[in-house]
């Protein structure tokens, strides 16, 4: 052929023997990846060099998912025409890199990625004989960890190009790359991509096992544990079946990544909620906010790998391997002059700064404040710490007019972005080196799971998730009831969380049966939130018996959010007035908190002497407790069963009211519309800067169906907080690049 695909040349590379090792931190041992004895060692360094490949792709993950989207501004003095190219969102521009030439894009080449897949390829032709030949899977955690690596690759593959050539076999000679590059049949689009991968993975028996799955071969690397190169199996195949429904607009494969986020999530003895690190406003003298607790940076920093649950470990200087360039790219360093490439854009900041944070200051039963901050407040950075106060948590500023008192080529203004410096909050007066890149994070998985909830039609519970965080409270004292009956239809898959029993749900034969091994089994021993009538606004989120922490991960930055009705809201005014229409009925229908019933006893002989021919009289109470239109608990009394019969009739019909409107599947539609938007909005918030952006704003778009050839950005978007011109009407994927 004439032309040739850099693929090929990637594939190529590739079949005909594997790379040594670099890293010094990690591996010393050479590669091997095609031999004819598979030992222990053997399979230790073979996977050892599939995370080295992987290495390569760590920067690029996040550049390309992060710079071409709305939330960074690139300084187009003192950065690359790399990055530049990214920016301007103009891949028709972007030649291949070409290493001996040293021209093109260094960002834009599929042979990494295929260099990956096909070693996954190599590897598991040899796994595989030995599987059959042995009759048992003495390599299943191996065989496991490489399917995930070759399904993550094809899938990252997908959200950059669309289409791709999708192949599972080695490929050792250049004829056999020539003829995948020939093979158009070869190429697959985002769902036919996703669906194979899941073919592939479903093959594998990973549904009695999590973690276990993952190799960890009893080693640590910087205080990282093995373990966390590998992606657990479940976890990946949820982000599958979210894209999957993503592209297909199908309810089910929605549900299926739901009830694989909660099997993931809920695992016995592996269990993972989103934790307590936060920034709040901690003091209110009654007058304004004084002073905040921050703990939030510390979700960033090496070793906290129950929240970074995949890294790909990065070696930490040029000369050894594979490092990435991300400390510097983001962060004023001495070697780019104190220039950073890139910067917080407009947009985040006005996304921040548009969120209203809540405070809940609990003194006694009967003194609870709400107050809506910061108001009257010296603020270091007004522009940041208005509003959500995690960007103003991951980024500082200051300066320092000395710098260019014996070099006038460096910056006094200086700029840090503590996720690429390993999560430390110290101003870094030497240059640090981003030791790994994190690919799955609990949060944003959670914020993912949250995604296909609403796509799948629960939208009061992926609410719940951003402002309650998921436990047996939440979701049996703030889901609707049909809600709540559909969640039950959603069993796990795993015959362990199956098997898991809620003993909270015990004392009612019916529901114990109907929610058994469901969704909404979060199991109470584990999963608990927060009583902030025992907190102290102290910036670390704890619970007094040692559950693990679920809060509404918009509380991260924005406060108290759980109580935060007025500003932080699920129903548009014509939902709530609609909802007010229907209790309007009777004051205190739809209000009702509690009903106390003292009926007599007629076996005990109670009750006085009745007319001549009449029955005796009976002594009947009831106490109905409800809330005011003002929010103010009052009682009604009935003394008689007739009046408090007629109180029932009423109250049934005006509840069953409500229950068809919150069930109608008008109410529903709007409901996810805004919790998308809320969703979209989160995932700015908490994943900024991260390379997730550009995917989250693309599968907003396929999902509203306004996703075209071209970028379109939310109208809701453009309308809050302006246009994006510079996004706009560029192409969605990126052009295979050809020699």
């Amino acid at each position: 052929m004439k032309l040739k695909s850099i693929i090929a040349c990637g594939l190529l590379l590739l079949g005909m023997g594997a790379a040594t090792t670099s890293c010094e931190d990690m591996f010393e041992a050479e590669n091997n990846l095609v031999t004819t004895d598979l030992t222990p060692n053997d399979t230790l360094y073979q996977m050892m060099g599939i995370v080295q490949r992987m290495q390569k792709l760590a920067e690029r993950t996040v550049l390309l998912g992060e710079v071409r989207a709305d939330l960074l501004d690139v300084d187009n003095i003192h950065s690359t025409a790399y990055l530049q190219g990214l920016f301007e969102n103009t891949p028709e521009k972007t030649k291949p890199y070409d290493p001996i030439e040293k021209v093109g894009n260094i960002y834009n080449q599929p042979a990494d990625y295929y260099a990956v897949i096909n070693s996954c390829n190599i590897y598991l032709s040899r796994v595989d004989s030995l599987l059959k030949t042995h009759g048992v899977y003495k390599y299943e955690k191996e065989v496991c960890a490489t399917k995930c690596f070759r399904a993550w690759c094809y899938l990252e593959l997908a959200k950059i190009y669309g289409e791709v050539p999708f192949v599972q076999r080695p490929v050792l000679t250049s004829d056999a790359a020539e003829e995948i590059v020939a093979d158009k049949k070869s190429v697959l689009g985002m769902e036919a991509i996703i669906d194979k991968c899941i073919e592939d993975l479903q093959k594998y028996p990973y549904m009695e096992k999590n973690n276990e799955l993952r190799p960890s071969y009893s080693g640590k690397w910087q205080d990282i544990s093995w373990g966390n190169f590998f992606i657990p199996v479940r976890a990946l195949m949820a982000e599958l079946y979210m894209w999957k429904g993503t592209c297909s607009g199908n309810p089910e494969d929605y549900k299926k990544a739901v009830s694989l986020y909660h099997d993931f999530f809920c695992y016995p003895g592996e269990e993972r909620a989103v934790g307590g690190n936060i920034k709040t406003w901690s003091k209110w003298d009654g007058e304004s906010f004084s002073g905040w607790s921050n703990s939030y940076y510390n979700r960033f920093g090496v070793s906290r790998t129950t929240e970074n649950l995949v890294v790909i470990p990065c070696d930490t200087a040029s000369f050894y391997g594979n490092y990435n360039n991300l400390s510097e790219i983001f962060n004023s360093m001495y070697k780019n002059n104190y220039y950073p490439a890139v910067k917080p854009s407009q947009r985040i900041k006005d996304i921040s700064a548009a969120q209203k944070f809540f405070f809940y200051d609990y003194r006694s039963a009967s003194e609870i404040y709400y107050r809506v901050g910061p108001e009257n407040v010296a603020l270091y950075d007004d522009a940041l710490e208005k509003g959500d106060l995690r960007l103003s948590s991951i980024y500082e500023t200051n300066s320092d007019p000395s710098a260019t008192k014996y070099n006038a080529n460096l910056s006094t203004d200086r700029s840090y972005i503590y996720k690429w410096l390993n999560g430390s909050n110290d101003m870094p007066r030497a240059d640090v080196r981003q030791s790994y890149v994190p690919l799955f994070r609990i949060p944003i998985l959670y914020l993912h799971m949250a995604e296909a909830l609403n796509g799948a039609g629960f939208p009061e519970t992926a609410y719940a998730v951003l402002r309650y965080g998921l436990d047996w409270t939440t979701l049996a004292t703030e889901i609707s009831e049909d809600e709540f009956n559909r969640l039950c239809e959603i069993k796990s898959v795993c015959p362990k969380i199956a098997a898991m029993e809620e003993s909270k749900y015990k004392d009612d034969e019916e529901l114990f049966e109907k929610t058994k091994g469901s969704f909404v089994v979060w199991s109470s021993d584990v999963f608990g939130r927060l009583d902030k009538r025992t907190w102290n606004h102290s910036g670390s989120i704890s619970l007094q018996s040692g559950l693990k922490v679920q809060v509404g991960i918009h509380s991260f930055g924005s406060g108290d959010t759980e109580y935060n009705d007025e500003y932080y809201w699920l129903d548009d005014e014509d939902t709530k007035n609609t909802l007010d229409e229907i209790r309007a009925a009777n004051q205190y229908y739809g209000r009702v908190l509690s009903v106390e019933v003292n009926e007599p006893d007629e076996e005990a002989g109670e009750g006085g002497e009745g007319g001549e021919g009449e029955p005796p009289v009976y002594e009947y109470y009831a106490k109905v407790t409800y809330l005011t239109e003002d929010d103010i608990e009052d009682e009604l009394i009935f003394e008689t069963k007739e009046a408090y019969d007629e109180f029932v009739r009423d109250y049934r019909a005006v509840t069953e009211s409500i229950q068809n409107f919150l069930a109608s599947d008008e109410l529903r539609a709007k409901r996810q519309a805004r919790v998308a938007q809320l969703i979209l909005e989160e995932e700015a918030l908490e994943g900024m800067f991260e390379g997730h952006r550009f995917y989250d704003l693309m599968r907003y778009q396929m999902r509203k169906g306004a996703f075209g050839p071209t970028i379109t950005m939310p109208d809701y978007m453009t309308e809050k907080y302006g246009t994006t011109t510079r996004m706009t009407g560029k192409p969605w994927f990126l052009k295979l690049p050809q020699r």
